[in-house]
């Protein structure tokens, strides 16, 4: 099973790529929206700055109590404020996960927004570690497609600009 440590670094790396990926929406990408009943690249920003710390609360509390007041908050970031809140919502999970003792990651059950119980640790990973790869990617596909054709694999996975390519040798 995921250790508490691996999962942070895990989640860590994700908020990392996210943060670099909104540095790659094009001018006037943020009012973006693929089709009228999603989000547009502003709103999907404004969710990606609580996605990890609403589910992560309610599975290590077993409250959504929580929730509402997160998501409101986080409809309000101005694009600016982006990176930071994201910052912040990072240290909020650390200082969460960080204090559930390790052995409760296979022992203690949590429940799924759905209903079915499951272990912390796995709860953890389905609730906040997917839907942080998930999502994403979706800010992956909103920026290439609101007109930055330059990224790529890069980009979307390391959270780094491709190298520039080798010259050829003469």
């Amino acid at each position: 099973m995921i250790t508490r440590a691996e999962f942070l670094d895990s989640c860590a790396h994700e908020i990392r790529i996210i943060k670099h990926l909104a540095t790659k929406v094009p001018a006037g990408g943020l009012s973006y929206r693929p089709t009228p009943a999603q989000r547009t690249t502003l709103e999907l920003l404004r969710y990606l700055t609580s996605c990890a710390l609403v589910p992560a609360r309610a599975m290590v509390t077993g409250s959504w109590d929580e929730a509402e007041a997160l998501e409101e908050a986080s409809r309000r970031i101005e694009p600016e404020a982006f990176g930071l809140a994201m910052d912040i919502q990072e240290e909020a999970l650390r200082d969460l996960v960080g204090r559930v003792p390790e052995d409760e990651f296979e022992t203690r059950e949590a429940m799924l927004p759905w209903g079915v119980p499951q272990k912390l640790g796995l709860a953890l990973v389905n609730t906040v570690l997917k839907p942080l790869v998930a999502y994403r990617m979706q800010l992956f596909l909103y920026a290439k497609e609101s007109g930055n054709e330059s990224i790529g694999p890069a980009n979307c996975w390391v959270g780094r600009d491709p190298a520039p390519p080798v010259p050829a040798a003469s």
